[in-house]
């Protein structure tokens, strides 16, 4: 989860699965209060002061008529200062971008005012009513995916061909799926690959309004936009779409022993003050990937209860920052991935919920010979046919599972003796042992494998 995404190379080819929405063309189809307007466009020229319809128009990514409308208005009530660009010829300087506004004593006291009620700064936020509509619009169940879509998805996933018959029903379904299993065995590696057999786009709006609240949602460690071609933001506008949603891939968002009830939650950080949609909400339409279940500072039980409802009613009840509640779609593919005994770590009621439960396996020898020559060649090693003796001999010494996480890691750490041995790019049974040997515990069975 840590880190930017950037977007992706060829995601261009991603197609939405819906009309892309129309840019509203009056302040009554935005569907907010002409507050939320007023008070975002004052904490825009707080920040940027002396700026333009045009780049306001870009901020708030709204039609420049509807910005205009609102500066109007806020010039009315004395907020807001005209200011009129230098210029060192005899042409006009009022129409066009080139007229610029600024905030009076007055709008700044308002717009300081607007950012203790909330620090959101973006484009205008979508209605709660219409960013439900949206999400069940783009719900992955109304376009079937096929054999064809998940055996390409899972193309580089070894051993994968022998889960596809349960992978294809289990995301057609939309229930949450229980991927569990030993440790190494490729359950988070196959999880976040879900998301590849979904070969649509979705819309993600930057923002939601509700019942007095802004909350963001586009997150870009979350959220890959699609790429595509830029747009004059006035001239063509009204034949676009509104530029509030974002074109994005499916989300795909994995947490593990870092998650807290509050991250489930509508909440801020220490170090921003604009409310954030919590984790499910932002994975709306994609995979929300709960990894090391079981490995959680809270109880596993607090966790299980926190979706028996989502899971059961396909709906989320959130607890907003003013004590409302509101209600909002819970539209998404869940994954549990653990290494625990499934028994051992939920109830019955719960289990029942979780439509497809998926064990794991280690690959089967072929499988495994094939994965280490190809992270061997990944990077630039090769190994002697007595060194893949050695290896089959150490996993029947220690009673080792061709893990799948073993091949890259191991190859890793024989790269790394190499490289600091200076010697050729060979591995032999001599280094092969000593990566083994750091890798695992001291028993040779412990440790590495994940």
């Amino acid at each position: 989860m840590d880190g930017k995404r950037q977007v992706s190379p060829n995601n261009s080819d991603l197609t939405s699965q819906v009309f892309a929405p129309q840019v509203p063309t009056s302040v009554e189809a935005l569907n907010v209060p002409y507050a939320v307007l007023e008070h975002l466009l004052l904490k825009h020229l707080s920040v940027l002061p002396k700026t333009d319809v045009l780049h306001l128009t870009r901020l708030m990514a709204i039609s420049s008529h509807l910005v205009e409308e609102v500066i109007a208005t806020l010039r009315q009530k004395s907020l807001v200062e005209v200011y009129q660009a230098e210029t060192t010829s005899f042409q006009t300087t009022n129409i066009g971008g080139r007229v610029r506004y600024g905030l009076s004593e007055a709008g700044n006291q308002q717009a300081e005012a607007a950012f203790k009620r909330d620090a959101y700064l973006g484009p205008v936020p979508i209605a709660l009513s219409d960013y439900n509509a949206m999400v069940e619009a783009q719900d992955v169940r109304a376009r079937i995916i096929t054999r064809q879509d998940v055996t390409k998805a899972m193309a580089d996933v070894y051993g994968a061909d022998r889960m596809i018959d349960v992978l294809g029903p289990a995301i057609n379904s939309g229930r949450a799926l229980l991927l569990y299993g030993d440790a190494g065995t490729g359950k988070t590696y196959v999880a976040t690959r879900l998301n590849n057999a979904l070969n649509t786009a979705v819309y993600i709006p930057h923002a939601v309004y509700t019942a007095g609240n802004i909350i963001q949602v586009m997150s870009k460690q979350h959220h890959k936009p699609v790429a595509r071609e830029e747009f004059s933001p006035i001239l063509e506008y009204k034949s676009q779409c509104d530029k509030r949603w974002v074109l994005c891939e499916r989300p795909s968002i994995q947490v593990g022993g870092e998650l807290t009830m509050d991250m489930l939650e509508v909440n801020h950080s220490e170090h921003s003050r604009v409310w954030m949609a919590p984790l499910q909400m932002m994975a709306n339409n994609g995979v929300l990937i709960i990894d090391d279940l079981g490995r959680q500072k809270m109880p596993v039980d607090s966790i299980l209860n926190r979706w028996i409802v989502p899971m059961e009613y396909s709906m989320d009840h959130l607890s907003l920052p003013n004590g409302q509640q509101v209600t909002v779609p819970f539209i998404l593919t869940l994954a549990f991935s653990t290494n625990l005994n499934p028994e051992k770590i939920s109830d019955p009621a719960f289990l029942r919920r979780l439509g497809y439960k998926i064990q794991f396996h280690p690959l089967q020898q072929s499988e495994y010979h094939a994965l280490w020559q190809e992270m061997a060649q990944s990077k630039d090693i090769t190994l002697q046919d007595e060194t893949f003796e050695h290896l089959y001999r150490l996993h029947q010494m220690h009673q080792v599972g061709f893990f799948p996480c073993l091949p890259k890691d191991l190859t890793g750490i024989c790269r790394d003796i190499i490289a600091f041995e200076q010697s050729t790019s060979e591995v032999n049974p001599e280094i092969l042992q000593r990566a083994w040997e750091v890798y695992f515990t001291a028993d040779g069975t412990g440790g590495g494998a994940r």
